[in-house]
This record gives C-alpha cells, structure tokens and sequence, in this order.
C-alpha cells in the first residue's frame, strides 16, 4: 500500500512484483507493475480487471518491456461453475500471443490450465490435494512451515509425485506479514518450458495473487 490518503480511504495502490532468480534472490531482474484506476480496486478488489506489464530492470519501471499480462473482468473463482472463468492472457510488447491461464471446471479445488500461445493445453496448476482429490493437502509441503503450493502438473494428471513444477506462497518474514499486505512466492517451472510458457505461468502466479 502506498500512501496515507490510500490507506484512510481503504483503496490499495497499483500492485507492483519485483522478481529476482532462486539462486540470487536479493538482485532483482524483472520489474512488473499494475495498471488499474483507484475506483476498480476499491470496488472489485481482487476480482478487479487488470493490466500488468513485466520489463527489463532491478526493481524499477523503464526497462525494456518483455510481457504484457491482461484479466478482464470475470466472475470470482467458483465451483461449479459453466461460463464467466477467470482468465489471464499473456502477450508480447508486439500483441502476439504468448500463452494464456484460465480457470477450469471445478467441483472441491480450483484448477487452473495453462495454455500455449495457439490455446494448447500445456499444464494444468492447482493445490496439492487428497481424499480422491476432495479437500487441500495442507501437510503437502510439510507442517508448520507456512508454504502454499500450487503444483503444476501434466495435462491430466493431479497424483501426489507427479507435479513436475510448482507456484508456492513463502513466508515473506515477521514484519512483513504483519504490518504491510505484501505477498513473496517462488515459481518452479517445468523443465522442457519454453520461454513463452515460462511467462504464462508467471502470470499464474499474478492471477494467485
């Protein structure tokens, strides 16, 4: 959140992600920022339509821009659901496509697909789960250590060893998670993921946020 006019009135500022590798996790690389009027996130919060473009720099705008991330405006994420899915497409600078995230049929978990640039049905990505797929496998990444994992799995497939990915919520520190609404994730992707495939599934991640 930005600003004490911002916090007073309850609207949050243009959410912004600074993104670093795993192995050098303090030198940002890529920067991407929202681009939302105040009245759709005080309104729609976080079902709210949204823009965000990645670029090129540490931590700040006016790098080169690399993706742009676009969610129209969609009903929440539900069960059971027929028409009105969540949905993120992903482009390049030039308008060409890159890949797309859309919300599937779901009855207990959410589940995600993660589509190609010619609507391919590349991964699908939803929480761990158990019981024959009918609640959350909280103790998928162990007790007590405050990850969320979204796996990513082959097409068709949702057994506990088959994720060959992952999208996970990580315990951003004390003061953090306390004072401020700031979220810090790690993305795991598939091994034979291209780079258009990696950019849509980080923007799986902006759509879990």
């Amino acid at each position: 959140r930005k600003g004490c006019f911002q916090e007073m009135l309850g609207c949050t500022a243009n959410t912004e992600f600074k993104i670093a590798t795993m192995e050098n996790q303090k030198e940002d690389i890529m920067y991407a920022i929202e681009d939302t009027d105040c009245c759709i996130r005080f309104i729609c919060a976080s079902n709210r339509a949204f823009k965000i473009t990645v670029s090129d720099g540490a931590g700040v705008a006016g790098g080169a821009n690399l993706a742009m991330f676009d969610r129209e405006l969609r009903c929440p994420a539900g069960n059971c659901k027929c028409c009105c899915y969540q949905e993120l497409n992903v482009t390049k600078p030039d308008g060409s496509p890159m890949g797309s995230v859309k919300e599937d049929m779901w009855y207990c978990v959410p589940n995600f697909k993660i589509l190609g640039p010619d609507g391919e049905h590349q991964y699908d990505l939803h929480m761990p789960t158990c019981c024959g797929g009918l609640c959350v496998d909280c103790c998928a990444e162990g007790c007590c250590n405050c990850r969320i994992p979204f796996y990513i799995f082959p097409p068709g497939k949702g057994e506990k060893g088959d994720q060959v990915g992952n999208i996970t919520k990580i315990w951003a520190g004390m003061t953090s998670e306390i004072f401020t609404d700031a979220d810090k994730f790690e993305c795991e992707f598939p091994a034979q993921a291209n780079a258009n495939t990696k950019a849509t599934i980080l923007g799986g991640t902006f759509l879990m946020n």
